[in-house]
């Protein structure tokens, strides 16, 4: 039996509209079912879409109960722990987090005005990006409820993670820089969250945000195959830039950039199609090949597969 079983709620409410942008005009999508790993039991679960904004959802979403069933352990499916030196052989294999946390970090520092030293790392994982805020000057404060993730953040950083989900976090003073990495998909209210995020930061402070995109190549191509944003039940949001802009700019912030990310090991796609011998390597010379030209024009159409957003604080 896994963790997530041990949940005695499966669902939450229906929704009535759209969690980015409000509006009510939302449409069934698609369904994808639940298996968590071992698990056998498959649930369903519904993927509604807005008519306005084109953001997805689950509806009706997990009960927080059988989040946080998953995230006491792992907010990246990890069914038992992991060492520091696995994490770090997964990314020097193929540099991923790392390389996020220093660009994400560094940006935020220079869009940030508000003259406050402090940044919140909300989700913080492994600890990649409280690592990289701290090199770029930041005194942190990193909260994450996974134990497995904060096994290793303590390893790597040499301290650990305040314990909790972000909606029971209540800090004493105001923060310079607020980071979301891959969280707000995670989140039953983001509305609730930005606002609060907002509520936290200090005048001309930056919100730095990273989701998966809706409007993606893979969620096209692969449909409720995707995992990379269709992550059933522990993505319960499926944002397009068009939605998040609305999410945050409706809580008091001015979105100042936002950029597409794209990177994708060279077998990625094979994988995903379940490909094997000769056309698995086929496919994975063509993406070699091709990758870089490829990610451009992914780009340019709105098409990649990760959407990172700055917004400061009015």
């Amino acid at each position: 039996m896994t963790h997530a079983s041990t949940a005695s709620g499966i669902y939450g409410e229906i929704l009535r509209e759209c969690v980015a942008c409000r509006a009510e005009k939302i449409r069934y999508w698609r369904q994808k079912n639940f298996h968590y790993t071992e698990n056998a039991s498959n649930k369903e679960f519904h993927i509604y879409r807005c008519e306005n904004c084109g953001t997805g959802f689950l509806n009706r979403p997990p009960h927080v109960k059988l989040l946080q069933s998953i995230y006491q352990y792992s907010g990246q499916a990890l069914t038992q722990s992991i060492t520091l030196e696995d994490v770090l052989a997964r990314e020097e294999a193929f540099p991923n987090c790392t390389v996020d946390a220093e660009r994400m970090s560094r940006q935020a520092h220079l869009i940030n005005n508000s003259g406050n030293g402090r940044a919140l790392d909300i989700g913080s994982g492994f600890g990649f990006y409280t690592q990289a805020l701290r090199k770029v000057g930041y005194r942190t404060v990193s909260i994450n409820p996974g134990q497995y993730e904060n096994e290793v953040f303590r390893n790597l950083n040499g301290d650990e993670p305040i314990d909790v989900m972000f909606e029971q976090y209540e800090p004493s003073e105001p923060f310079g820089v607020v980071m979301m990495s891959q969280v707000l998909e995670h989140l039953l209210n983001p509305d609730n969250a930005i606002g609060k995020v907002a509520d936290l930061l200090a005048p001309g402070g930056v919100l730095a945000c990273a989701v998966p995109n809706y409007d993606s190549f893979l969620v096209k191509l692969l449909g409720t195959r995707d995992n990379a944003c269709l992550w059933v039940p522990e993505h319960v949001n499926y944002f397009t830039e068009s939605g998040l802009k609305a999410l945050v700019e409706r809580n008091g912030f001015k979105v100042v950039k936002v950029e597409q990310i794209t990177r994708i090991p060279f077998n990625a796609l094979s994988k995903r199609l379940r490909l094997k011998g000769q056309s698995a390597a086929v496919v994975d010379g063509w993406v070699k090949s091709l990758q870089a030209p490829f990610i451009r024009l992914m780009h340019r159409f709105g098409l990649g597969i990760y959407i990172n957003l700055y917004a400061v604080k009015k």
